[in-house]
């Protein structure tokens, strides 16, 4: 028996629906939330990452300090504290899925000698601990409650760690330098963990550790001599930046970029550009960032930016639905496995606020009409089995 005619044409229908799929990734736009400040604040917040119920943590402004703060889905904000009461600086860098989150905690005089790597759970600021100096913090932090950072020794060496249930192991396995530095920004829920180290004052490269494995150097992009791993999802696929020039304090000339499979791959920049940060990549490979026009990093230089491997690079502020009336995206620090972003930028009152950005998919009518025949035809099929 030959096949009935509607065999090769669904066939042929689903295979254009499938190549229709990157025409809705193309069209999908995202609603803002203004995240808001704390109350009684001085009008100002960031959000640096969220886990998948939309809970994000950050900073916000009060009278003279800066204090670590939990933003909910449902708009409200919560101040969670410092370590002691001779600390007026705190900052939450991760949370995870259950709602802990870390962080640091620190004299807001000098950040430099008192900072001190916390945990944020049920109400409380937890100290995890230190290598026996008076610097350190919690940068990343998994399902698993493993918490990862930078702590320094009395003797002036600064390594990253994995905290775990009370105690701080140091992961720096690179051997001996002139400069003794490495520091860890994220973990997955495999366990591995990212940073960066140096041996060499102004020339650190990324780092990736495993169990059992140690830490491996990633490299930079070609003809650079820096790079920085913020975040790794779990897929083992990482994000970060790699630059040519060091200037104390910040990385000039550098562009965002990719690590999968030994391959460093450049994520670009936008038109106008000349520098850029990768912040974080989900489990569907969609990272986010920030593009800059100013290697010095003005405040209202940046622009928000999503990347994907068939798009590439797109800016963020181009991406809005009518919530994004009046806003100006700054920096996306860090994307769920929903899409959902967080970051901060300029709302429609001038002030600087911690956002959520939701996405919605918006098919084309090319798409529309593709499932509406595959359904007729469907239909079709059937009645004619009924005949």
């Amino acid at each position: 028996m030959r096949p009935p005619l509607i065999v090769p044409v669904v066939l042929a229908m689903l295979i254009a629906a499938e190549g229709a799929e990157h025409a809705w990734a193309v069209q999908t736009l995202y609603s803002v939330k203004d995240l808001g400040d704390l109350l009684g604040g001085a009008d100002y917040s960031e959000a640096y990452a969220l886990n998948e119920s939309a809970q994000a943590v950050g900073r916000g402004n009060v009278p003279s300090e800066v204090h670590a703060t939990l933003f909910s889905g449902g708009g409200t904000t919560t101040d969670l504290g410092v370590l002691q009461a001779d600390h007026h600086f705190s900052i939450a860098w991760d949370i995870n899925d259950s709602g802990v989150a870390v962080g640091m905690s620190s004299t807001y005089s000098n950040q430099a000698e008192n900072l001190r790597p916390v945990m944020f759970a049920n109400g409380t600021v937890e100290y995890l601990g230190s290598f026996g100096g008076d610097y350190g913090a919690a940068r990343g932090i998994n399902a698993a409650g493993q918490a990862v950072g930078i702590s320094r020794y009395a003797s002036g060496a600064r390594h990253a760690f994995v905290w775990h249930q009370g105690t701080m192991t140091d992961i720096d396995d690179m051997g001996p330098g002139t400069y003794d530095f490495s520091d860890a920004y994220d973990i997955n829920e495999n366990g591995q963990v990212v940073g960066d180290y140096s041996r060499v004052y102004g020339t650190d490269h990324a780092f990736l550790w495993e169990q059992g494995t140690g830490m491996t150097d990633l490299d930079t992009l070609p003809g650079m001599v820096h790079s920085m791993a913020y975040k790794i999802n779990n897929v083992g696929q990482v994000v970060g930046e790699s630059s040519t020039v060091f200037t104390p304090g910040w990385y000039s000339l550098g562009r965002a970029c990719l690590w999968e499979n030994g391959s460093v791959i450049d994520l670009g920049l936008l038109p106008g550009n000349a520098y850029s940060i990768a912040w974080s990549i989900n489990d569907s490979g969609l990272a986010v960032g920030a593009a800059y026009t100013d290697p010095e990093h003005d405040d209202l230089d940046h622009r928000a930016f999503i990347w994907d491997s068939v798009d590439g690079i797109q800016d963020l502020n181009g991406m809005l639905d009518s919530s994004g009336a009046g806003w100006t995206l700054l920096v996306a620090q860090d994307i769920n496995s929903r899409g959902q972003i967080v970051g901060w930028g300029v709302n429609p009152s001038g002030s600087t606020h911690a956002f959520l950005l939701t996405p919605a998919i918006i098919p084309e009518p090319s798409t529309l009409w593709i499932w509406s025949l595959l359904a007729a035809l469907g239909i079709f099929a059937g009645h004619r089995r009924r005949r």
